[in-house]
Formats: structure tokens, C-alpha cells, sequence
């Protein structure tokens, strides 16, 4: 028998390759290869290719239709070539009937018209999946239809079951059956029989034990997300990778070892039809034999995988050019007069647009914070006996914040709204729902269908919030945590003077009749709304005794500042103010002049986001009501950057909703403190979001939720693609494309920073997991001591080179 540490050693290393998948109920985005990122980019996709069998990067084609459409142009692509072989530049060219043809050349022409695989074919579904699936989902939601003696554990209560399963038989036959019923019910005793059963040895155990697992990375990574990430209110009994493992191991036994996916053949060689075509172009007959074999040796350095990798830099190029070109614009330096109001905006790529238009109305002050405002809380909303965490996945907070209500009415509707969304997620909730709900809700549907209104601007907020021990006798945030709080939330985010009015303004999707709503909410608040965070942020730092204490510390606000927290609906572009009671009666007029103008600014980010959303542009700011819509908005399709720098560094640009924008001042931070925290948590969740994005758009049936039209949802955990399978670990196709065609520009994340460069490198040197982003390609990054300074480029080595735009750049021969 084999070391039962060993096995659990092998299991470890096996499911590195599975990222966490989080639940519906906080969907987080993730990078599917997170457990690949100890490797260069490259490296990863290399692996995932073989693991997951699956698509890294967009095909050929589309790149070349990038090309055509003028969003990768031939400086970007000869740029692109060039950085990919250093060594290009030492080859010498050759010479064709008085034409002079360099290698840049021949790997140029081969990429935008040498021959290409052919697609990958439909992937077949896998038996032995659908099974393993099928059992995950009885295990995991409650319900009339959920696994009998699932508290003794996922393995052993299956095991307890296979004797009486028909679907066992038909997938392994009486023999295997009986095999399985006398295995033993520890899960690790089960494998090691399973694995001797099939012969596997040492040498292969990781690798076939990781190969179950990226055969079903859905029901794998929730599994990870349970051991790794899920809190102490997660529900139990809990599914283990162990006891995963061992189930499918079993079953594989079983069949004798006839139901791991042998996967799609590796795409054909097409060394010989591309040097055939090159040398086509290069001159045919005219080449000499030396010619001929010069020709090959160039095309044989750029293996095909190689060919989307330089695709994929040239894309990279075009979009990092125009965008530093446009933060070195020129432009009008005036005087700023005293704001009359200022925002802090999450950095969510979804606030640029909004700050851009409510700065063109008028003296306003915008700022980027992430969306839960420096406040990790757990939150209880009115009437509910659940608290839920508020704050990054990073961060785990312990603190609970209570919202109180003066009527019982509110706390009923949310009563009856819990109980019909829990009705309508349970896995056999749905049934009974619909025969003994639907003559009350078939109506309702009706109204639904055929009318669907956005929410009032005006909603009222609901109740008090409790924040301080000391106030109502109930727990929450002492006095020393909540001064601590506020000067971080002040310090970070760089204020040099208060407006009279500083608006916190968090940011929902309200969309129904949507399981994935929460990829649409706060990625810095664990896939939940962020007017959580923003009422707790300003209730601390409106009162007395905590302004008093940071007078103390150097932090002056004006007894005529008010923090007021708002909410900014990115479904329809409304803000929202909350506790608005709360607001003194001096500042009602100022309160309703920024109202006027966010109503302003909110109609011209809904006109924006019209022209990129397909469908009637008078429906925009509706569709999230809509509950027959498949795209209520785009999310954060479209994000490509990260900008950390002072407003004066993107003020008055058209960002076109694609950047996150995080407000930082390099002179108020001399020991890079709050840059560090800014490389370390924000930077990296957004590289969690542009990552998930990028591989669910290369392949979205691997790493996406493919069709919304055929999703099942499984409780508030996930969703299946069609009646059976695996759970889904991304975006669905709506959210990335429009039918087939990518709308998503798949880029890795560039981050542009405004701070002095040694400080950068500091900061990556001293922190691993940042660095592994930065040095194996995950991150790309441009940077500048100031604005008066030229941006640098950041090698994957470590040095800074000078940015100069690839269409500037002298070819060389």
C-alpha cells in the first residue's frame, strides 16, 4: 500500500494545476491558470494547452482580422517580431533578384499569410464527467434530491449508494459495480486500489491524478475554493479533492481505465507547408538551395505556438502605444479652483466614463479607491440573520457591521425575497416552485416580461448602520480600529483639500433572472455591492471624535466636510445617494446641484455604452430590469489597464471604459507604503479580472460558461452547459463576445504607474507573488518618476528601457 502521505503529497501537487472556483454567491474573478503562474506566461499556456486541452490564445485568423481592421499594425507586429528573438537582428539577409529580404520579413509574411491548423473540433463529452458531476451537485446543494448520508462525506456516502446505481452499471457494468462496493469507504485507502487496479505507478500518479482533475476543472476548483478560501459560514458538509479524487479514480478503475478523455489530437505540423510558402513569396524558382535552407532555418525559430505569442505582443503594442501617447498629450494647465464636491470611485474600469462626465459639468474632484473604501467588514443588512464578508478575497474580515431597521415591513420583504431565490436555486427547488408557487408568480412573470423598469435614483436607504461598539450597546468596530481606518482611507487616497461634500460612491448591478449578477457587482468587495462599504467609510469619518483624533495626527477635515455614501448602478448608469437623513440641512442644495449633474453625467455614460451594447440604444439603461436579456452591460469586457498616478495624468482623456484607475500621489509617499499596498492587493485583483476575461475569450467553452441560453443553475454555486457536465469556471459567452465574435480585446494587463522607478523595483523585489506577475509576463509595465518625465518600459529582466511608440522605432536590417 502506498503512503497515505505520499498520496496526499501527490493530490496537493495534482490540483495546483486547478484554480478556486467561487460560488455564485460571491463570484470572484480568477485567473483559471492561477495554479500556472510559478511559470512565465508562455509557460503556462503551454501547459494548459496540454492539460486542459484548450485554446490560450485567439486564433490566427482573428489576429490577422485584427490587423485588417487596423487594431495591430505592421510597425506593431515587426516590433512584436523583433522582441520575440533578440538574436533576429545579427542574421543577415539575403538577396533575390536585386530585393533585399531580412528575417523580419519571411516571419512577418509567414504570420499574416502562411497556412494555419485547422480549428479544433468539438469537444466530445466525457462520460465519466458527466457522472462524477452529476454526484457533485446531489452532494453539495440540499433538497428532496440531495445524496442520502452526504454528512458522512462525499466518498462515503457514494460509496454507500454505488451498490443500488443504475447509472454505475451503464457506465462500468454489473462487474465494475460489484469492484466498487468492495472497495474500502476511507477515500485514500479507495484510491490506492484504484490506482494499483489500473497500474499506476509513482512515477505517472501525480499525472494521472491531474488529469482527472483538469477533466473537470469546475467541480475541482469549487472543491479548492472550500479547502482554500471558503469562510466559517460556508456551507457543510464540504466537498474534498481527496474524496473527489478517489471517486473518480474508482470509477476509472472500474471501466478499466476507459474513460479519461484521450483529449484532441496535437494540432498537424505545418513546418513543411509554412517554409513551402515562404518560400513562395521569397522568389520560388529564383531561391538557390542556400536560399531555400536560410529560409527554412527562419521559419523552424518560430514554432506555431510561437506564432500567436508574437500575434498576441503586436496586439499588446498597438493598444500600450495609444494609450501612452494619449496620457503625453498636451494639455491646458488651469488654475483648480476649490471642487465643489469631489467623488471617490471604485477603480472598477466601469467608473472612468462616469468620472470623465461629471468632471466636464463643473468644478468636481474625482478620485479612484478601491470599491470598499479601505472598510473590510462583514455586513448585515436589515432583517437578516446571515452576515456576509465586504472586502477583497485577500483580506478575511472579522468585523461585523449591523444595518438596523425602524419597520418590520423591510425586513420581511427581504424574508420573502431570500426564501424565493433560495426556492429557485435548490437543486430540486425549481420543480416545486413552479407547481406550488406558479399561480401566485405566473403573473408577476407576466408584469415582468412585458414591462421592466429601472430602480428610483432616490431610493431610501433602509436603516441605521452600527458601527462603533460603543453605540445601541451592539458590536462592531471600536474606536481605535475605526481611527486607524480613516486615516488610511484619507492617506491612500491622497485628498490635499476637502470639498464640502466628498461623495463615497460604491457600485451594484441591479440585474434579474441573471445567476452570474455577481460578476457584474464589486471585485473589491467579493462579487457583492459596494454601498456597504461606502455607508460604513462615511460614518466613520463624519464622526467628531474620529476627526478630533486625526487633527491629532496631521489630518485636518473641515468641520464643513460631509462624507456621504451613493451607489452608482452600472446596469443603467444611476447613482444613488444613501443616507441621505443623515446629511445637515446646510449642505441640501449643494447635495441636489451634484445630483443634477451625476443624472447629467450618468445619461452621457449610458450614451457611451450604447454604441458598444448591440441592441436598441433607447433600452440601455433598462435592460438590467430586463429579465429576457442575456446582456444587461458589458461588466468589465474591454479592461486592458491599470493606471496608478494622479488625475492630472488622465484628466479630460477618453479612456473608453478600459482602464482602472487608482488615484496615487509619489511625493505624499516617500516610503512607498501606500504604493506598496497598491502593487500588492488592487493591481493584483485586477489582474485576477483581466486574466479571467482574456482565457474566458479564447476559449470560452474551456474557461468560460459558454451560452447563457443553455445554462442549469446549480443553487447558488454555479452553472452547467446544458443538462449534465461540469460546473462552468468563467464568463459566459455573452459577456465577452457577441455571437462568435470576440468583443473582449484579449490583452495582459499593463500597468502604468507614476512613481519613481527604484521604488517600483523595490517593491517587486520584496514581494514574490507580485514578482512572479511581473518577471513571467502576466503583467506588463510602463512607469515614470513624474509627469514631466518620459515613460520607461519594464523588462521582464528587471531593467527599464524608453518608450518609444513601434511606429518610431527605425527598422533596422
Amino acid at each position: 500500500m502506498t503512503d497515505p502521505t505520499v498520496l496526499r503529497a501527490d493530490i496537493a501537487t495534482a490540483a495546483r494545476s486547478v484554480a478556486p472556483l467561487w460560488p455564485l454567491r460571491s463570484f470572484v474573478a480568477v485567473n483559471p491558470l492561477r495554479g500556472l503562474e510559478h511559470r512565465t506566461f508562455d509557460g503556462a499556456c503551454a501547459r494548459a494547452q496540454e492539460w486542459f486541452d484548450a485554446d490560450t490564445h485567439l486564433a490566427i485568423p482573428r489576429y490577422r482580422k485584427l490587423h485588417g481592421d487596423g487594431r495591430i499594425c505592421d510597425a506593431d507586429l515587426r516590433l512584436a517580431i523583433r522582441s520575440s528573438d533578440p538574436h533576429l537582428g545579427s542574421l543577415e539577409p539575403i538577396w533575390v533578384e536585386g530585393r533585399r529580404i531580412d528575417p523580419v520579413d519571411v516571419i512577418r509574411a509567414d504570420l499574416l499569410e502562411g497556412p494555419v491548423a485547422a480549428p479544433r473540433g468539438a469537444v466530445e463529452t466525457n462520460p465519466l464527467v458527466e457522472y462524477a458531476a452529476a454526484w457533485c451537485a446531489r452532494f453539495v446543494v440540499p433538497g428532496k434530491l440531495s445524496m442520502p448520508g452526504r454528512d458522512r462525506g462525499f466518498f462515503k456516502s457514494w460509496r454507500a449508494l454505488a451498490g443500488s446505481d443504475p447509472s454505475l452499471t451503464r457506465l462500468v457494468g454489473r462487474g465494475g459495480r460489484r469492484w466498487i462496493t468492495s472497495l474500502p469507504d476511507e477515500p485514500l485507502r479507495a484510491l490506492d486500489a484504484a490506482l494499483e487496479h489500473l497500474g499506476v505507478d509513482d512515477a505517472v500518479r501525480t499525472d494521472y491524478i491531474r488529469s482527472l482533475l483538469t477533466s473537470m476543472p469546475g467541480w475541482s476548483g469549487y472543491a479548492k475554493w472550500e479547502a482554500e478560501w471558503a469562510g466559517i459560514d460556508a456551507p457543510t458538509p464540504r466537498l474534498r479533492i481527496v474524496d473527489l479524487v478517489a471517486m473518480m479514480a474508482s470509477v476509472d478503475a472500474a471501466s478499466a481505465g476507459q474513460l479519461i478523455r484521450a483529449g484532441h489530437p496535437s494540432p498537424a505540423d505545418l513546418l513543411d507547408e509554412r517554409v513551402a510558402a515562404a518560400t513562395d513569396r521569397a522568389g520560388g524558382d529564383l531561391l538557390t538551395d542556400a536560399d531555400r535552407q536560410w529560409i527554412t532555418s527562419i521559419i523552424e525559430r518560430v514554432p506555431d505556438r510561437a506564432r500567436q505569442s508574437i500575434w498576441l505582443t503586436a496586439h499588446e503594442i498597438h493598444y500600450r502605444d495609444r494609450l501612452l501617447a494619449s496620457l503625453d498629450a498636451p494639455r491646458p494647465m488651469e488654475a483648480t479652483p476649490q471642487p465643489l464636491a469631489q467623488m471617490v470611485n471604485c477603480i472598477d474600469v466601469r467608473s472612468e466614463p462616469l468620472r470623465r462626465h461629471l468632471e466636464s459639468q463643473g468644478s468636481y474632484e474625482t478620485f479612484g479607491f478601491a470599491g470598499f473604501f479601505g472598510v473590510p467588514i462583514r455586513w448585515r443588512p436589515a432583517g437578516s440573520e446571515l452576515s456576509r464578508p465586504r472586502a477583497p478575497v485577500l483580506v478575511s474580515p472579522s468585523e461585523e457591521v449591523t444595518e438596523t431597521s425602524d419597520t418590520a415591513r423591510g425586513a420581511l420583504r427581504l424574508g420573502a425575497e431570500t426564501a424565493l431565490q433560495r426556492a429557485k436555486g435548490g437543486f430540486d427547488g425549481p420543480f416545486a416552485l413552479a407547481e406550488g408557487g406558479g399561480w401566485i408568480l405566473g403573473p408577476i412573470s407576466a408584469a415582468r416580461t412585458l414591462v421592466h423598469r429601472r430602480r428610483p435614483t432616490t431610493e431610501p436607504s433602509g436603516g441605521d448602520l452600527i458601527v462603533a461598539a460603543e453605540h445601541h450597546g451592539r458590536s462592531g468596530l471600536g474606536f481605535d480600529r475605526r481611527v486607524l481606518l480613516a486615516e488610511a482611507i484619507v492617506t491612500t487616497i491622497g485628498f490635499e483639500r476637502f470639498a464640502p461634500i466628498v461623495l463615497l460612491c460604491g457600485h451594484t448591478s441591479a440585474t434579474v433572472n441573471n445567476p452570474h449578477a455577481s460578476s457584474l457587482d464589486c471585485g473589491a468587495c467579493a462579487g457583492a455591492p459596494g454601498g456597504a462599504n461606502a455607508r460604513a467609510a462615511a460614518n466613520i469619518l463624519n464622526e467628531p471624535g474620529v476627526r478630533t483624533e486625526l487633527s491629532t495626527r496631521g489630518i485636518e477635515i473641515p468641520d464643513g466636510t460631509w462624507f456621504v455614501p451613493a451607489e452608482h448602478d452600472t446596469a443603467s448608469d444611476q447613482v444613488t445617494v444613501l443616507d441621505r437623513h443623515l446629511v445637515p440641512s446646510s449642505h441640501h442644495d449643494l447635495l441636489a446641484r451634484l445630483e443634477a449633474d451625476l443624472a447629467i453625467a450618468g445619461a452621457a455614460t449610458a450614451d457611451e455604452r450604447a454604441r458598444r451594447l448591440p441592441g436598441d440604444p433607447r433600452t440601455i439603461r433598462d435592460r438590467g430590469s430586463d429579465w429576457a436579456q442575456v446582456r444587461p452591460e458589458w461588466g468589465l469586457a474591454g479592461n486592458a489597464a491599470f493606471v496608478i498616478g494622479p488625475r492630472s495624468t488622465t484628466e479630460g482623456v477618453d479612456l473608453e471604459g478600459r482602464v482602472f484607475l487608482h488615484s496615487y500621489q509619489a511625493e505624499h509617499d516617500p516610503d512607498a507604503v501606500v504604493l506598496e499596498n497598491i502593487l500588492t492587493a488592487p493591481l493584483i485583483v485586477a489582474q485576477w479580472i483581466s486574466a479571467q476575461y482574456y482565457f474566458s475569450t479564447v476559449d470560452n467553452e474551456v474557461f468560460g460558461a459558454g451560452d447563457k441560453m443553455l445554462h442549469n443553475a446549480i443553487g447558488d454555486i454555479g452553472v452547467m452547459k446544458g443538462a449534465t457536465g461540469d460546473l462552468a469556471i468563467g464568463l459566459p459567452l455573452q459577456s465577452v463576445a457577441i455571437g462568435d465574435e470576440p468583443f473582449h480585446e484579449p490583452l495582459r494587463l499593463l500597468a502604468v504607474i507614476e512613481a519613481p522607478l527604484e521604488r517600483i523595483d523595490a517593491i517587486i523585489d520584496r514581494n514574490p507573488d507580485l514578482a512572479k506577475l511581473v518577471e513571467g509576463q502576466w503583467i506588463n509595465i510602463a512607469g515614470r518618476s513624474s509627469g514631466d518625465e518620459p515613460w520607461s518600459l519594464r523588462t521582464a529582466q528587471g531593467s527599464w528601457v524608453s518608450w518609444h511608440p513601434a511606429r518610431e522605432i527605425k527598422e533596422t536590417a
